[in-house]
């Protein structure tokens, strides 16, 4: 599932190749994707406008429209954003592709069919009305608001991280690097934390998605461009952790799989 570097990875490859050039055709492969929104309206707001900023909201992503408005996509579990040059060579799986003239095309991507493109009015509306918390990477989301968010819930840490009203960004495989990082066990309750180890997830929280960001290494793919210690290449059957050599541990927190390392988590 892509989750915050995935998609910021998505972000700053729209605002290379999309901002201010005009949309000549809009084509809906799959109308379901738009949810109630119809795709003859979809169309008729795009075609012939330009995409003139974009943003990013934990796994959302918005465009402005410069005739108002915004474009938003949600990629759900295996959603992605291609640029394309050739639009005749659309990618498989393509439910909306945005042509622009005479120079590529964008082609959302969604295989399962588990995400959403739509178009709302205000950002900040659309952000409330998801319900989201607070981006991870937010510049004004620092320690102190991060403790304020957390404190108190007494439910398992990985759970919490994963908890979109309460952190946007991060799901489960990225949950358990963070965790890993910080030398959490991720069952462990939140609220039974000691200030030094919510200093220190904090810390990681950001260090690893900054991190990921930087060397272009995604939520399933690319994976070995983490540095090295890290457990994303390691998370799978059999993996060792990277630091001790200890076989990982498979759990299962609240329905999703966890890996995480016995000697150095405590798991």
């Amino acid at each position: 599932m892509p989750e915050l570097p995935d998609v910021e990875g998505f972000k700053r490859v729209l605002a290379k190749n999309a901002l201010r050039k005009t949309i000549d055709r809009v084509v809906v492969s799959d109308a379901r994707i738009l949810g109630k929104l119809s795709a003859r309206t979809f169309a008729s707001r795009l075609q012939g406008a330009k995409l003139i900023a974009v943003r990013r909201h934990g796994k959302h992503l918005m465009a402005n429209v410069d005739r108002g408005g915004w474009l938003t996509l949600h990629f759900g579990m295996t959603g992605a954003l291609q640029f394309v040059r050739n639009c005749d060579e659309e990618p498989p799986f393509t439910r909306v592709r945005l042509d622009f003239t005479n120079d590529g095309c964008f082609a959302y991507t969604n295989k399962r069919m588990i995400g959403h493109v739509g178009l709302v009015e205000d950002v900040a509306d659309f952000i409330a009305d998801e319900k989201l918390g607070p981006d991870a990477l937010d510049r004004q989301f620092d320690f102190r608001a991060f403790k304020t968010s957390v404190l108190g819930i007494k439910r398992d840490v990985k759970s919490v991280l994963m908890d979109q009203k309460i952190i946007a960004g991060i799901g489960n495989i990225y949950s358990d690097e963070i965790l890993f990082q910080a030398r959490i066990n991720p069952a462990e309750r939140m609220d039974n934390l000691a200030p030094n180890q919510l200093k220190r997830l904090f810390l990681e929280m950001r260090e690893v998605l900054k991190t990921a960001i930087v060397r272009g290494a995604g939520s399933e793919q690319y994976v070995e461009r983490m540095p090295k210690g890290s457990l994303l290449p390691e998370r799978n059957k059999g993996g060792r952790c990277p630091r001790c050599r200890s076989l990982l541990k498979v759990l299962k927190i609240g329905g999703r799989t966890a890996y995480c390392c016995p000697r150095c988590q405590g798991c």
